[in-house]
């Protein structure tokens, strides 16, 4: 993670890659405290042991559809 020209940019590296709040675009509060600038990111820092992590876990189903007289 690191900020340029008062924007944050999130790496592969970091944890929030992962993160349901930031795949679900649910307000980070990390990333919501560097945006208002109330904390400064000062180097490139890499997210590992965020707080306010919860796994983002992708579940999908395979929905078979035999009809094949109602295709249009």
């Amino acid at each position: 993670m690191y900020c340029d020209n008062g924007k944050i940019y999130i790496e592969d590296d970091d944890q929030c890659m992962e993160c349901k709040n930031y795949a679900e675009g649910v307000s980070c509060p990390l990333l919501t405290a560097l945006g208002l600038g109330v904390v400064y990111l000062e180097d490139n820092l890499t997210v590992t042991n965020c707080g306010f992590f919860e796994k983002f876990e992708r579940k999908l189903h395979i929905v078979r559809n035999n009809d094949t007289d109602n295709i249009d």
